[in-house]
């Protein structure tokens, strides 16, 4: 009787985990399927690729700096100095 149980609550766990693997599925596909339609873009970016703004000309330079970047230091504490004696 108790390995009844078993099987049977076996049974039902991979009902529900193929279940579960196959609505995960669905979803992604009718995703990809409908994103267009709504505005989105699906993004199929490989390992490696770069997208149109990454791409530059070997050796060119850009520097960005954040504009919203806070300082740690307070005005008020100012810079912290080591001095040494020298005799």
């Amino acid at each position: 009787m108790v390995t009844l149980n078993v099987i049977l609550f076996l049974v039902g766990f991979l009902r529900t985990l193929f279940i579960v693997v196959v609505f995960y599925y669905l979803f992604r596909f009718l995703i990809k399927l409908f994103a267009p339609l709504f505005g989105f873009q699906a993004v199929n970016k490989q390992p490696g690729q770069k997208s149109r703004k990454e791409e530059r000309r070997e050796g060119e330079v850009r520097v960005e700096n954040p504009r919203n970047q806070q300082s740690n230091i307070s005005r008020d504490e100012g810079e912290y100095v080591d001095f040494e004696e020298i005799d």
